[in-house]
């Protein structure tokens, strides 16, 4: 295939819209990419070669399913009409996640969801405490994505430098092994996001680290690799956290900064010295104002100095934060503040200081003593770190990451945002939301810089230069709006994610915990609303914020171009709901202020026309925010305006009718979405935010009226709806607050998380098949909840009695695993406290026996069957084991009576050289073989 760079490509598109401005180029960027190991190939299809040259170039950009697995993936195309079209993106997010959430005035919805979340953390601590959680089974399993990663905040290096912790946004704390592979979650009986971390050596010897973050929840300490979370005490008036750091004393003091505090609202240093116990104020500054802290993290000093930028002005300790000294004004006027330092130094600071609109970025070679202003930046999301081992590296971020090596004089970009389409392996993602510097003994410069980014973590071993992505594998923490799975195969399955594009997978069998699924992004940007006619992906839409993309072919998917854009003039969400025409698959509607219909022309070309009268921009309502077809009659159809009206339509959403106003507080509704009975037309559901009423409303008569449907459903924001297809009547409902199941016999919904289910935000919700539910989250990737309870395990227990050993030795027989006739799981047959260095064999038979047998009992009758001799290695007494891995021997067919629905008896015999019938027996182990 031809290599298409993105400069030609963002030139063609340019030269086609007319919006020829700047825009990322990199001659040695391609647009080729390759389909990740679980996607089929894909191609971007357009007009022909006599149409315009956009058109005519993105009919080469094609995948190549035989290229290697990290080759490069597309270039972006969705803010082709101007380079600041990310940061308005960010904006219209922001904005629209505020206008979802909608409560009366004195309503703090996220006060609420904050309380949602921390009353299931404490549920699930208890949990554990208690056991109860082991007694469960499992009925989730982790789809992916394994391969997009999201938002990723923090990352701190373990004490003993050999692995590697990731703070996420809505996924928690991640560890992995200092080359970022492994990675496994620690958080996901966390709530919220991880902002900043802190790994410190465990209390006792041989503890596991002590880790301390800060997060949605505050800060928590896990003494336990995750498995519980704390909150000390000592932290209640701290608020707007500004640092969390140490101190190198021994024990560690573990150090956090606020920027407001109960006492005066001034800001204030908490210290503990207790492993993370207990918290008390060390000092306050006189007065409030913005402030920022920093404490050296290697070298004599970090044990001793800290120094502070508050209201503009440097303040610098040498006890440990008992006391402080003023230092230098730098800006008496600044109403933010960002402090960093280099220990290679004096050391030497670097703070940002917001006066007005504006950032400057001041160096003070002195420690605060004096300081210059060296820098304005333009693209600064209040990101800065300073290398370790070169006081003259600085590196500040914002949609992109900007690292300086004289001091801060000048800049350089790392790389334009686009560019890490074509090279996700060395190239940053957009959109920087931490960076860290920190010593690094593996390191050949003596420290690691880690960006973190919307699309993961980078390392870099050249102090901020050419930095590696760590999070191409593994790393789950990918944000989803929707999913959408083909009918036609329940492991199809599309995505639109937030920042990672549209996506597309083929789920794969789960090997154990973590992700297993890779999913290839087949165009950038941030999609939702994604849809179908028939629930095949034949033909599948879905918006993106300025038009609609569409993909053709089930197996074989093209992405067509020309994109459809938006109805002239029509206002509508920032990522407005569409919905596929259930009786035209060449048809999709579009909900703004007027419901509009959209039906193929040829090829990749589309028209509109207004299908309905009704004006949904009324009453203090300005556009449609959900639509719903019933299923079982495509007449029939639901929609909510922003204003929380529910309507109906008889005639296929040509013409509408206002349901009845009965629900308190119905204009602090607002209806996200909708789903329909799958085989009853006239029962529909509606959810949306329920902090100032009821967040989720059902229709028995087709719309004419709706009630609450709120028992066992908190306060909270309920994003997505779907009903089951076994005919149960169960509901499902994605929400801030969690995943619920609603049981129609006992009229209450139901939390159906477990603590091995992630602790985050579920967005999405579809009905794979007739009861398996495939849910979207914003931060843990996509999970599939399967409410049929799963089968028993396989019997397995010991009977009979071992015989005592010459060297008095009770050898004692085990079950590790899961019997199985199928591939995968392991199963063996174990024996412990056997006489060292002696040989013996597992026998086995279809009958249990009890018969005394040379001074023991023989617990399997005859006929028997034996294995292989092995040896018991070891040293020492009763140090020797043996072990036989028994579902290879199922598998291999050596022996047919080794069949499914089979109970086995096994046990183990062994030379014993000292006994008086020189042999030695264990008790004896059964088990069914499923």
């Amino acid at each position: 295939m031809h290599p298409l760079s993105f400069a030609r490509f963002a030139a063609a598109l340019c030269l086609t819209l007319g919006a020829c401005q700047r825009a990322p180029t990199d001659s040695s960027s391609q647009a080729a990419t390759t389909a990740t190991e679980n996607a089929a190939p894909l191609a971007v299809a357009g007009p022909s070669a006599s149409a315009s040259p956009a058109a005519a170039l993105l009919e080469v950009v094609r995948y190549d399913p035989g290229a290697p697995a990290l080759a490069a993936w597309p270039a972006p195309t969705e803010h082709h009409l101007d380079i600041d079209a990310e940061k308005r993106n960010k904006r219209g997010r922001k904005k629209f996640i505020e206008e979802l959430h909608r409560a009366a005035p004195d309503v703090d919805w996220r006060a609420i969801e904050r309380a949602n979340g921390l009353a299931e953390q404490e549920r699930r601590r208890q949990l554990v405490l208690s056991g109860a959680h082991l007694l469960s089974s499992s009925t989730w399993t982790e789809i992916g994505s394994k391969n997009q990663a999201g938002r990723m905040h923090c990352a701190a290096l373990s004490p003993d430098g050999q692995s590697l912790y990731g703070g996420s946004a809505l996924g928690g704390l991640w560890k992995a092994n200092y080359d970022g592979t492994n990675w496994r979650p620690l958080g996901d009986n966390l709530w919220g996001g991880v902002w900043e971390a802190l790994a410190l050596p465990g209390e006792a010897a041989g503890d596991p680290d002590l880790l301390v973050i800060w997060g949605s929840a505050g800060i928590r300490v896990s003494r336990n690799q995750g498995a519980l979370w704390e909150a000390p005490a000592g932290l209640a008036s701290a608020n707007n956290i500004r640092m969390l750091s140490k101190f190198a004393t021994n024990p560690p003091t573990i150090a956090v900064w606020s920027n407001n505090s109960a006492s005066g609202n001034a800001p204030a240093l908490y210290v503990s010295t207790d492993f993370g116990r207990n918290f008390s104020v060390r000092y306050q500054m006189p007065s409030a104002g913005a402030s920022a802290a920093w404490i050296p993290r290697v070298g004599a000093s970090a044990a001793t100095h800290m120094y502070v930028s508050h209201r503009g002005q440097f303040y610098a300790s040498s006890n440990a934060g008992q006391s402080f000294t003023p230092r230098a004004v730098v800006d008496a006027n600044a109403s933010k503040a960002v402090l960093c330092g280099s220990e290679a130094g004096a050391p030497t600071l670097y703070v940002a200081l917001q006066n007005g609109s504006t950032w400057t970025l001041y160096r003070s070679n002195d420690a605060g003593v004096s300081a210059s202003s060296v820098h304005q930046p333009g693209d600064f999301w209040e990101e800065l770190t300073a290398s370790t081992v070169n006081a003259n590296t600085v590196i500040y971020g914002g949609v992109e990451a900007f690292r300086s090596t004289n001091g801060g004089a000048g800049f350089t970009k790392l790389n334009g945002w686009g560019e890490y389409y074509s090279n996700p392996v060395q190239k940053l993602h957009a959109d920087t939301m931490g960076l860290f510097a920190w010593p690094d003994a593996q390191s050949p410069s003596g420290e690691s810089v880690f960006y973190c980014m919307d699309g993961g973590i980078w390392r870099s071993h050249q102090s901020g230069a050419s930095p590696t992505n760590l999070s191409l594998s593994g790393l789950g923490v990918s944000q989803y709006y929707s999913t959408h799975t083909s009918v036609l195969d329940p492991g199809r399955v599309l995505a639109g994610s937030q920042d990672q594009g549209y996506q597309r997978g083929n789920v794969q069998p789960s090997s154990g915990s973590g992700p297993s699924t890779n999913f290839t992004q087949l165009i950038s940007g941030d999609y939702g609303h994604l849809t179908s006619s028939s629930g095949a992906h034949d033909l599948v839409y879905s918006v993106y914020p300025g038009f609609v993309l569409v993909q053709e072919g089930e197996t074989n998917p093209q992405l067509l171009y020309p994109w459809v854009d938006f109805p002239a003039g029509s206002n509508h969400l920032w990522l407005p709901p569409i919905a596929a025409d259930p009786l035209d698959s060449a048809s999709f509607f579009f909900c703004a202020d007027r419901l509009y219909r959209y039906t193929r022309v040829s090829g990749p070309t589309w028209s509109y026309v207004q299908h309905s009268t009704q004006n949904f921009a009324l009453s203090g309502s300005s556009y449609m925010t959900a639509l719903a077809f019933a299923p079982s009659d495509a007449q029939r159809a639901y929609a909510v305006d922003s204003a929380g009206r529910l309507y109906w339509s008889q005639n296929h959403a040509v013409n509408w009718s206002l349901a009845s106003s009965n629900a308190p507080g119905e204009h602090y509704f607002y209806g996200n979405a909708l789903a329909v009975h799958p085989t009853n037309a006239l029962e529909a559901v509606v959810g949306g935010s329920g902090y100032s009423t009821a967040g989720v409303r059902r229709t028995l008569n087709g719309g004419a009226s709706w009630q609450a449907l709120t028992n066992g459903l908190p306060a909270t924001m309920v994003y997505d709806l779907a009903y089951a297809r076994d005919g149960s009547g169960d509901i499902y409902a994605a929400c801030e607050a969690g995943a619920y199941r609603y049981d129609p016999v006992a009229g209450s919904w139901f939390n159906i998380l477990q603590p091995a289910t992630p602790l985050t935000l579920y967005w999405s919700v579809e009905c794979v098949g007739q009861d398996l539910m495939r849910f979207g989250t914003y931060g843990r990737g996509i999970w599939d909840y399967d409410p049929t309870p799963p089968p028993p395990p396989p019997h397995v227990a010991s009977y009979c009695t071992p015989k005592v050993s010459s060297g008095l030795c009770v050898p004692t027989i085990s079950g590790v695993g899961t019997p199985s006739s199928a591939p995968g799981p392991s199963f063996q047959v174990r024996a412990s406290d056997i006489e060292s260095n002696k040989n013996g064999v597992l026998f086995y038979g279809l009958l249990p026996h009890a018969g005394a047998f040379q001074g023991g009992f023989m617990c399997v009758k005859s006929p028997v069957r034996r294995t292989s001799s092995q040896n018991s290695g070891g040293s020492g007494a009763c140090a020797g084991d043996f072990a036989y891995e028994f579902n290879a021997r199922i598998q291999s067919g050596v022996d047919p009576a080794l069949a499914s629905g089979a109970r086995i008896y096994c046990q183990y015999w062994y030379r014993d050289p000292g006994d008086a019938f020189t042999t030695g027996l264990s008790d004896a182990l059964e088990f069914d073989i499923p």
